[in-house]
C-alpha cells in the first residue's frame, strides 16, 4: 500500500485526517492505517516509538502497518493518546466523519 502524504490539510499539532471521497473507497482498516502513518510522520515516531505507546512489541506494529494484522479499538484508543489527537481522527475518512455526524 503506498501512503500519500497530504501536507496542506495537516500541521505538526492537528492531523486532518482526509473525507471519504478522498480516501478513494479504502477500507476502515487502510484507513486507519494510513492515518496513523501520516501521524507517525509528523510526530517523527518510529514504530518502535508506537509499540511502547501500544505495549506490544514492534513486530506486532509492523504487522499492523502491513495489514497482516487488524487494529482494534484499543490500539486506536492508545495510538490517539500517543499522537494528542481524538481517536475519531484515526478512522476519519470511511464513512465515519464525527464533526458531521452529529457525535
Amino acid at each position: 500500500m503506498q501512503v500519500l502524504l497530504n501536507f496542506c490539510n495537516m500541521t505538526a499539532t492537528t492531523m486532518s485526517p482526509l473525507t471519504e471521497a478522498q480516501s478513494g473507497g479504502m477500507s476502515l482498516q487502510d484507513v486507519v492505517t494510513r492515518n496513523i502513518k501520516i501521524a507517525m510522520v509528523i510526530k517523527g515516531a518510529k514504530q518502535k516509538d508506537l509499540a511502547d505507546a501500544l505495549g506490544v512489541n514492534r513486530s506486532a506494529i509492523s504487522q499492523k502497518m502491513t495489514r497482516r494484522v487488524n487494529w482494534n479499538l484499543e490500539d486506536i484508543e492508545k495510538a490517539s493518546g500517543f499522537f494528542h489527537v481524538k481517536p475519531e481522527a484515526l478512522v476519519a475518512g470511511q464513512g465515519f466523519e464525527p464533526w458531521t455526524s452529529g457525535l
